[in-house]
């Protein structure tokens, strides 16, 4: 009679234990932050999951939830939502956390926009063995609504202001003032910090009746290719993508700034700063 009880008892723990382990690590995904949509240039080419991408199925590009999962999305602005499927990798912006295909864009109506605010929740419960990695992961409760999280934005940290003596008047100072304005004293030494300078390769003597070429970069994925020009738009420049193959027959995107005039080459360099980069390679035209 005991031998039957400690089976029993075996039994029981191989199936309770088991499931309550899958009980918990089971969970619903929630998330909050900037939406984004790509289309018809990558049609056709396979998405991380190894999918054929179609901008007219229903699906979307996700930083780390598995291939497969289902999303509701809703657009903040107007309340429209969609349903989608996982099955790429992205977006590859800074503080996007997703991207649609074109057809469930218009669904959302943000082909215009480019971009909308929304709320991402996953239909399927999913698991996440490490949720410490990509986005945060919600453990579902059947009596209390699991909280919405929202990805922050990463801000570079405000620079610490300078202390001012109380009996010091600080007047503004503007690029136009005279040489006769009075020095202030009593007033710590602000550290000048040089603006960023952008390497450009080869070394050119700049005419200014005469137009070049930057090329920002060279990529093989074509996300990124499409990332870069985002950035160079968004920073007010005109970039350009060009397709080439190497002598190994790999095809590659080039992002580039063309027909930019001589006496617009500097401005041109800061513009590319600012939109991240610090490298470029510059050319003549012809």
């Amino acid at each position: 009679m005991k031998k039957k009880y400690i089976i029993l008892t075996i039994m029981l723990v191989s199936v309770i234990v088991p499931f309550q382990l899958m009980a918990q690590s089971t969970d619903v995904f929630r998330q909050e932050g900037i939406a984004s949509w790509y289309g018809r240039e990558f049609e056709g080419r396979p998405t991380a999951s190894g999918e054929i991408f179609d901008s007219s199925q229903l699906t979307a590009a996700h930083p780390s939830l598995p291939f497969g999962t289902r999303l509701v999305i809703t657009n903040q602005h107007n309340n429209r939502s969609v349903t989608v499927r996982v099955n790429d990798r992205g977006p590859f912006v800074p503080a996007r956390i997703i991207d649609v295909s074109r057809a469930a864009a218009e669904q959302l109506d943000m082909i215009t926009t480019g971009t909308a605010p929304v709320s991402v929740v996953s239909i399927d419960r999913i698991v996440i063995s490490n949720p410490a990695v990509g986005a945060q992961v919600i453990p579902s409760s059947p009596s209390t609504a699991a909280p919405v999280i929202v990805a922050p934005i990463r801000t570079a940290p405000a620079a610490p202001s300078s202390p001012i003596q109380p009996s010091a008047q600080v007047q503004p100072i503007t690029s136009a003032l005279p040489s006769t304005a009075p020095v202030i004293t009593n007033q710590p030494a602000a550290m000048v910090i040089p603006a960023p300078q952008l390497r450009i390769t080869p070394e050119l003597a700049i005419a200014h009746n005469k137009n070049y070429r930057f090329q920002v970069g060279s990529f093989r994925n074509a996300r990124n290719a499409v990332e870069a020009f985002d950035r160079l738009k968004n920073s007010g420049l005109s970039p350009a993508y060009e397709r080439f193959t190497n002598t190994d027959n790999v095809e590659y995107y080039r992002v580039v700034v063309a027909s930019v005039p001589g006496l617009e080459v500097q401005y041109t360099s800061e513009r590319i700063v600012a939109a991240g980069f610090r490298e470029a390679i510059l050319r003549e035209e012809n």
